[in-house]
């Protein structure tokens, strides 16, 4: 039987400092060593993604920003890209600009993603724009009017604003033919929701089926902790969540394994692998 393990990035792999510790790398590059399949399915972005787990020996695709992209890290190229149509993406962007709202915009340009905004009102995304730069390195380019790149391949629109500004926007979109959106908390500040906008084809799900097609996997085993990864279990053969997860995804996995904080998902892995070895030598 050929068993993929998938894990969220925030709030299930990473530290509560959106971090990989070298403890979970190491533990999980020991696995992978032994012959695990291993692979991630996140709401980030490569420019974020790709530093963070430079350390971990990933040998199979992933998915990033909901299921939009799925790269694989062996080859070094994208497998799969959900673009908006432009005309989708003029109509999202009015929407923003007529709920008095700023956003970044995500395009893939030549197999590179670049990130464009118009605005730096928000202090949120300003706030996220500093942060992205100092912490990454990520490269954000100012344009004049969004509306500029809606024909250059939109993949993504992200907002973070407290939540009251964001509903009405959310409920607006619903209408949209063509787009489809998650709504969820920043764990990492409660003060402020994200609403990320993107293809109504791409689904953590959806990504994950790839996979499985990809590497002909037989049985999908799935760790997370927020809404975002209802969908991404819905898919799986077996699922946990993290004991810091929402309450929702605790009810929803079949076990709760330890805290992202206590290494939950790669001591999980490496406890499997340790009795499957042991039940090979008792053999």
């Amino acid at each position: 039987m050929r068993t993929l393990y998938i894990s969220d990035l925030d709030g299930t792999l990473l530290n509560q400092h959106g971090e990989m510790s070298d403890v979970a790398a190491e533990m999980l590059n020991r696995s992978l060593e032994l012959g695990v399949s291993f692979s991630i399915n996140t709401a980030r972005t490569p420019a974020t993604v790709f530093p963070i787990m430079k350390n971990v020996n990933l040998n199979v695709p992933y998915s990033m920003m909901n299921g939009v992209l799925v790269y694989n890290p062996i080859q070094q190229e994208y497998l799969k890209v959900h673009t908006m149509s432009p005309e989708t993406a003029m109509v999202v962007l009015g929407i923003i600009k007529l709920h008095k709202l700023q956003c970044f915009l995500y395009t893939m340009e030549a197999s590179e993603v670049c990130t464009y905004f118009d605005s730096v009102e928000s202090h949120s995304l300003n706030k996220f724009r500093n942060e992205r730069i100092q912490k990454y390195d990520k490269k954000f380019k100012e344009v004049d009017d969004l509306s500029i790149c809606t024909s250059r391949g939109v993949i993504y629109f992200c907002l973070r604003e407290r939540k009251e500004l964001l509903e009405g926007l959310r409920r607006d979109l619903q209408a949209v033919k063509g787009a489809h959106s998650r709504f969820y908390p920043d764990i990492y500040n409660s003060e402020w929701m994200y609403l990320e906008i993107y293809s109504e084809q791409a689904s953590k799900a959806d990504a994950l089926n790839m996979i499985k097609e990809w590497g002909k996997f037989d049985h999908i085993v799935g760790f997370g902790d927020a809404e975002n990864d209802t969908d991404m279990f819905e898919m799986c053969d077996e699922t946990y969540a993290v004991a810091n997860a929402a309450q929702e995804i605790q009810d929803l996995a079949d076990g709760i394994i330890p805290s992202n904080e206590d290494y939950g998902v790669p001591r999980y892995i490496r406890k499997v692998l340790h009795d499957e070895l042991n039940d090979k030598g008792n053999a």
